[in-house]
């Protein structure tokens, strides 16, 4: 599996996690909502049996945000081809169920299919953003576990391609905070993954026209696109497959207690980690904005660990962050010039 030179990960290490004031699993596993929603019957229908192809696009979605709070709205954008087929949504969450690995939480029954327009580029930035109808809309439940969702969708043909997203509980703290990354699957994704026009935020899965850049990567990529490949954005390694579905399916089978975000809601709201004794930055959480670094605090005492000192005993490196700003639905990078150590920004999109 390709990866990139630099890791571009926070490593959280908790010392034999008794050190942030968590007991040991077994005595954590007694009655927190991880362990409950672990007891429900699970499934093994969340992997896809047959992947439809970006090329073709067969079926290819994405939602309307990264995260939602649970009992709320999100709309998935959603094209078929060809056009005018039937096709369904299920909603999966991922964790350990009897080792099944996801647990079927809602299903859309047979819905009707177009086919989107295809994502314009813009010639300047090079950035692909998908301006699709919207094709559903999910009611979470508030009886929903916050964690990682997979809407699975499923053509007439049984074509299969994902929507992931988390389903967040603003209205609990829990002991624990997993962070998703999906900053940095935007910055790696190509879609339309058909070596021909996608562009992602590096040269070497870029394609089509030049940009502003003098080669073919954008400077700007939307999150109003589908990730490529299966859905996930697995093509170039940097998605939740590659890096974090095992680590989620062993913390829930141990039984921590932990509800779910994404570094975009760290973005918007940092302060919200203060109520935490343990952030869990997994995998290869590489694209930082100002807000995101400052909300986990920066130099010998990061902000973060001094509020905990006295309960978190941890190590924390940060490597090669790479600068980015999500805003209304957009990621802009910039990366750092050969031998200098990139510091995060803050700079407006247009």
């Amino acid at each position: 599996m390709w990866q990139p030179k630099y890791a571009g990960v926070i490593w959280l290490v908790l010392s034999a996690v008794g050190g942030i004031g968590l007991p040991p699993a077994k005595a954590v596993a007694q009655s927190n909502p991880i362990v409950i929603e672990n007891q429900q019957p699970g499934t093994s229908q969340w992997r896809l049996s047959t992947k439809g192809t970006d090329a073709v696009g067969q079926i290819k979605g994405y939602a309307s945000a990264t995260s939602v709070n649970k009992g709320g709205n999100i709309t998935f954008h959603v094209s078929v081809n060809p056009a005018a087929q039937n096709y369904t949504i299920d909603v999966y969450r991922i964790g350990w169920y009897q080792g099944l690995g996801g647990r079927l939480m809602q299903s859309s029954g047979s819905l009707i299919g177009v086919q989107q327009p295809t994502c314009p580029t813009d010639a300047t930035t090079g950035m692909i953003e998908c301006q699709w109808a919207p094709a559903y809309t999910l009611a979470t439940q508030t009886s929903w576990t916050s964690g990682i969702y997979l809407a699975l969708l499923t053509n007439a043909q049984g074509l299969q391609n994902y929507i992931v997203f988390v389903v967040r509980d603003d209205s609990r703290v829990a002991a624990l905070l997993y962070q998703q990354p999906v900053a940095t699957y935007q910055a790696y994704n190509d879609y339309p993954f058909d070596s021909a026009t996608g562009k992602s935020l590096y040269e070497f899965n870029s394609y089509g026209a030049n940009t502003v850049t003098g080669g073919k990567r954008a400077v700007k990529v939307s999150f109003d696109r589908p990730y490529d490949d299966d859905g996930t954005g697995a093509a170039w390694g940097q998605s939740f497959f590659s890096w974090e579905v095992n680590f989620v399916r062993w913390m829930e089978k141990s039984g921590y207690d932990v509800t779910y975000s994404t570094d975009v809601d760290t973005h918007t709201d940092g302060a919200r980690l203060l109520n935490y004794r343990g952030i869990l930055s997994v995998g290869h959480d590489e694209y930082w904005s100002r807000p995101m670094f400052d909300a986990f605090g920066r130099g010998g005492q990061p902000r973060l660990l001094r509020r905990q000192r006295d309960q978190l005993a941890s190590a924390v490196r940060v490597f090669d962050h790479r600068c980015a700003e999500p805003r209304g639905g957009l990621l802009q990078g910039r990366h750092p010039r050969p031998g200098r150590r990139p510091e995060p920004e803050n700079r407006p999109l247009a």
